[in-house]
Formats: C-alpha cells, structure tokens, sequence
C-alpha cells in the first residue's frame, strides 16, 4: 500500500514506529506548559508569603496603637482620678512624668507605653494638657496624643 504508512503488512493491529519520521511540537509544549506553570507557581508563593508579613505588621501596629491608648487612658487616670473629684491636682501630677506601663493581658503582652505630659497653657483659670503616648511591641512604635483641660472650681 503506502510505502510511508506505520502500520504493518504483516500484522495490521500493530504500529510501528520509525525515530526518523517523528515530528512535532509535543515536547517542547510540554516543556513550556511546565516553565509556565512552574513561574506562576513561584509567583504565588511570592504574593503569599509577602501577605503574610504584611498581615503580622499590621497586627503589630494595631497592637502598638492600643499600647499607647491605654496608657494615655491610664494617664488621665493619674491627672484626674475618681476620688478627688472635683478637686484635681492636675499640675502637680503632670510634673511627676514620664509614666510608664508593661501591659500583660492578651492582645497587649509584651507591649510598652510611655506617657509624658506637658502643661500647655492655663487661660481663664483653665489649664491645658498635652498628653503624649508611645506605645511600642516588639520594634513598632505607635503615638497617641491626647489634649485635655481642667478649670479649678
């Protein structure tokens, strides 16, 4: 019949197959799909783990703002406690910063705030407060400020 055909005379159901006439593209579309499966791949795995640091960071920021807010809360604890409503002795617990805390309750183990206070101005027998806030967890710092007044009765 065909003298180019691959299947035998002698046996019609069996193929045979030459090295020389094989042609096509089988092998290196196998090679690129892999290349470009495996560069996708690595891709991935970049975005991954690149959000996972990102992910911790943020953790840590928000861990280090709420440092700083509670210690600036515990601040004005000091400057105006409970007790000695209405007669404060905010001046003179300004002058006794900085304050500092150690927090070990979840969410803020392991955490720092350090707060100063700075008498601004006292303007009709009204004083005012700058309290400032550093919270920090691990090597991330977070400030808070807080402004506040008290009029003596």
């Amino acid at each position: 019949m065909c003298p180019e055909s691959n299947v035998s005379l002698n046996n019609p159901g069996k193929r045979e197959f030459r090295i020389g006439l094989q042609k096509g593209v089988g092998l290196p579309a196998a090679i690129f799909v892999i290349t470009l499966l495996s560069a996708i791949a690595g891709g991935i795995s970049l975005l991954v783990s690149q959000n996972a640091e990102t992910f911790e960071e943020e953790v840590m920021l928000t861990r280090a703002f709420y440092a700083a807010e509670s210690g600036a809360g515990l601040a004005l604890g000091v400057l105006f406690p409970t007790g000695s409503f209405p007669e404060y002795q905010a001046r003179d617990a300004c002058s006794t910063q900085p304050w500092q805390y150690e927090f070990s309750v979840d969410g803020l183990a392991q955490c720092k705030a350090e707060v100063s206070c700075a008498l601004d101005a006292t303007v009709d027998e009204s004083d005012y407060f700058t309290l400032t806030s550093v919270g920090r967890c691990d090597n991330i710092s977070r400030t808070v400020q807080v402004r506040t007044a008290y009029r003596e009765p």
